[in-house]
């Protein structure tokens, strides 16, 4: 196993066994469907490269991928990993609907740690922490902000003109041209939710 390997994660037959753990535990089902989703599509978090190690990984250790929903219900497990014993014991619980903040709290931390592992930040939709956890968010000032919405915009023509180009090119090109196009709908969709706040501000 390489030296990329975490030291949250585990390798080898424990590996196996957790990754089976977690795909055939009925209360976390949910929630490895939901992050499975956001990993098999154009807009997936996970860099092409390091999708390509952790498959790696759990090839290594043996895990029937066919048998286990394919290879991104895999990787959604494995991702969960760091918080699985936490994620089960609270997912025992009785009443569903007053555990889901903390199941969230727990889905960010070890997607943060299993990137983290990799070199990567956790991304935004994750980096909160759920109320109640005694973790603020830090503010930026007002005139700090609006100077980094103006420069985050500046580049709006530009990535006009590429999404123009893009339009003229097949929907099955290369990666590369799969990762440009994911950032252009990134950043296109991030600067119109900046336009309509500062339309009703």
């Amino acid at each position: 196993m390489s030296g990329m390997t975490t030291q949250v994660q585990v390798s080898g037959t424990e590996l196996k066994v957790r990754i089976e753990k977690a795909l055939n535990e009925k209360g976390l089902k949910k929630l490895i469907t939901n992050l499975e989703k956001e990993l098999n599509g154009e807009h997936s978090f996970l860099p092409h490269e390091v999708e390509m190690q952790i498959r790696e990984e759990i090839a290594n250790a043996g895990v029937a991928v066919s048998q286990h929903g394919g290879w991104y219900r895999c990787i959604a497990a494995y991702l969960l990993l760091p918080k699985l014993d936490e994620l089960l014991a609270v997912k025992s619980m009785s009443e569903e609907k007053n555990v889901a903040p903390i199941v969230q709290k727990l889905r960010n931390e070890a997607l943060r740690e299993s990137l983290s592992t990799f070199g990567l930040d956790v991304p935004a939709r994750y980096a909160r922490t759920s109320s109640g956890t005694g973790q603020t968010r830090v503010r930026i000032p007002r005139e700090q902000k609006q100077q980094l919405v103006e420069t985050f915009l500046d580049a709006l023509p530009t990535f006009e003109g590429l999404q123009e180009v893009l339009n003229t090119l097949p929907k099955n090109t290369s990666l590369t041209v799969k990762q440009i196009r994911s950032l252009v709908k990134r950043y296109l969709n991030i600067a119109s939710r900046l336009q309509s706040v500062a339309a009703h501000e």
